[in-house]
């Protein structure tokens, strides 16, 4: 049971916050984000200590590293079409989500002066309030890359540099560490011919079994 709850923890924190965005701006290359939380040892060079994004206009790619292995999200933005593709050993799945379509009211902001330097560039400073936590933190951002390629902080006014998501009873801290403006090869968002593609409902199946 304890390992549905996680797989399922995973999924949840990918596809929250997946509403369709309205932003004028595109982004292609690759972003690398460092994951701390009093699970991590920080001193590991293991690869659970980061997450990578990978960005090319429509399309979007999450690089997710676990305890329980490598977890992929893709996400075509103007469709709202996200699937995850995992190896859970009898079989690689590529699992249909099923985006939110309501309005998300969890965060609310409220803006700062100042900025810090995040991966070389200066981020704008913003006071976010986790209403399901009654927590306030103060995040980064960069107002000149679009909101679309994170699927983290809902209604944030630019991609997230700096900011943390509570998780399994604990707050998990990301931060942008590396951008790389570059081009992206488009296979990297398409689901690889090895992959079944199945239900969340299936998938559950599959992990009781």
């Amino acid at each position: 049971m304890k390992k549905i709850l996680f797989f399922l923890f995973i999924i949840s924190i990918l596809i929250a916050c997946t509403t369709p965005r309205q932003n004028i701006k595109n982004f292609e290359g690759k972003l690398v984000y460092s994951v701390s939380s009093p699970l991590h040892n920080p001193a590991a060079t293991d690869s659970i200590n980061y997450q990578i994004v990978y960005a090319k206009d429509s399309m979007l790619r999450i690089d997710s590293y676990t305890p329980i292995g490598k977890q992929i999200f893709i996400k075509h933005i103007p469709k709202n079409k996200a699937y995850i593709l995992m190896d859970i050993g009898v079989k690689k799945v590529a699992i249909q989500t099923v985006p939110d379509t309501l309005e998300n009211n969890r965060y609310q902001f409220k803006n700062m002066l100042g900025k810090d330097k995040i991966a070389g560039r200066k981020a704008k400073k913003i006071k976010v309030t986790d209403t399901q936590h009654d927590t306030t933190i103060v995040m980064n951002y960069f107002s000149e890359i679009p909101e679309k390629y994170s699927t983290a902080i809902d209604g944030m006014p630019g991609l997230p540099a700096k900011y943390a998501l509570f998780a399994n009873g604990v707050w998990i801290s990301y931060r942008l560490t590396k951008i790389e403006e570059r081009t992206i090869d488009i296979d990297l968002f398409g689901i690889p011919s090895d992959h079944e593609i199945i239900t969340l409902d299936e998938f559950i199946e599959l992990i009781e079994d």
